[in-house]
């Protein structure tokens, strides 16, 4: 077996682990459930999952411009993983130690935790995606991204399960601390894993002389580039107003469907087994048909997903609509990696995904908490009808850019 087949192998399992661990907190069930225990409404789960995606986003540009390229090899890139494992640590301390009736506090702690979590993820994300690039064979890419989400899903179906049974069992007495500690150790396996991965290809290069400095200077005159980086900054943009409403479906459910909590116990692994089968397939899209027709497929699951629950009153047809979201939340991660390697090629692999995420951060905090504050403030139906015609406008988008493939 050659290293690329390694490489490949301990790369979805890598995923895998990562994938288990991040079941136990589930933005779009878990951690609402928890803020709807807590007493808060739409315009607090809003906050959180802008807080959350802009963690994640905002710091890559500058991550990429102010740590070496060496961090794209496995194991300094494994200890830059550690303060993201604190997150969770961190959150199930903050419900472990204080009473179920500290609700406030309880609040901060959830915050605070995966806000970290969402931080320490962020910067290692341009770095992460830059080292699969040198292990993995360009022509295998969006088979790899894939075929790891896939296994990512299946882990985190049974760890989702598990989690959501110990939120209505436990809830704030036990249940969240349990889900929260539970996943640390699973994040750390993650991490190990990759450690055992070698890359195939040189370091990307390193940033321009102050590139810190010039960071705001350079997203610019990235942006003015001709070529395909601002379509696709575009639809991605577009893509991300679609799924605006993804964490308030679990609070719409609850608190105006009176959907009972135990049906959670099927919503958050049917969700995470969407996500599975819809990384599978949007990454053999990308690698045969071209990720135009990956953004199609992600952008209808989005439109079913706003269906299926924002119209439908039965819980089955709800799960199908869980299903179709984790469809519709995988397609991020896998399209626009394959995109960002695939417009880089072998040179700024780091810094080119990380212009390209970091553009996407504020419309990461913009979306789920201006559907948060439209929700609270004019229904849930104007909430999700502004995602539909973002969703609808992602297909007009796509017709116009028959050219839209993701290559140079």
């Amino acid at each position: 077996m050659n290293q690329a087949d390694k490489n490949f192998r301990l790369g979805v399992l890598h995923e895998g682990l990562w994938g288990a661990a991040n079941g136990f907190f589930t933005l779009a069930t878990i951690l609402s459930l928890a803020l709807v225990d807590l007493g808060r409404d739409a315009s607090t789960a809003g906050l959180l999952g802008a807080v959350f995606i802009t963690g994640i986003t905002l710091p890559q540009a500058f991550s990429a411009l102010a740590l070496p390229p060496s961090l794209t090899d496995s194991k300094p890139l494994a200890w830059a993983h550690l303060p993201s494992i604190l997150g969770p640590l961190v959150a199930g301390l903050g419900f472990a130690l204080t009473s179920p009736e500290s609700k406030d506090l309880r609040v901060y702690f959830l915050f605070i935790g995966f806000g970290l979590f969402a931080v320490g993820v962020g910067v290692v994300v341009p770095h992460w995606v830059a080292f699969i690039g040198r292990t993995m064979q360009p022509s295998r890419r969006g088979r790899y991204f894939g075929t790891s989400f896939f296994a990512s899903g299946l882990c985190g179906t049974f760890t989702g399960w598990m989690a959501s049974r110990w939120a209505s069992e436990g809830g704030l007495h036990w249940g969240y601390a349990l889900c929260f500690f539970c996943s640390v150790p699973f994040l750390l396996g993650s991490v190990m894993v990759l450690t055992f991965m070698k890359p195939i290809t040189r370091r990307p290069a390193p940033p321009p002389p102050k590139a810190l400095r010039n960071s705001f200077r350079l997203l610019k005159e990235k942006l003015a580039e001709p070529g395909p980086f601002r379509a696709f900054v575009l639809v991605a943009t577009l893509m991300i107003l679609s799924a605006s409403c993804t964490n308030l479906f679990t609070v719409y459910l609850r608190n105006e469907s009176h959907v009972d909590a135990s049906w959670f116990q099927v919503f958050t692994p049917v969700l995470t087994l969407g996500g599975m089968l819809g990384a599978y397939l949007l990454g053999h899209l990308a690698d045969h048909k071209g990720v135009r027709a990956a953004y199609a497929i992600a952008a209808a699951a989005g439109l079913l997903t706003l269906g299926l629950i924002g119209l439908c009153k039965t819980p089955a047809l709800n799960a199908l609509g869980f299903a179709c979201l984790g469809c519709l939340v995988n397609s991020f991660p896998v399209i626009n990696s394959v995109v960002n390697l695939n417009l880089a090629g072998r040179g700024q692999t780091s810094i080119h995904t990380g212009f390209f995420n970091t553009l996407m951060g504020p419309w990461y905090f913009f979306a789920p908490l201006f559907a948060g504050w439209v929700a609270a403030h004019a229904g849930y139906g104007w909430a999700f009808g502004f995602a539909v015609m973002a969703g609808i406008t992602v297909f007009w988008f796509l017709l116009k850019n028959p050219g839209l493939d993701g290559k140079k």
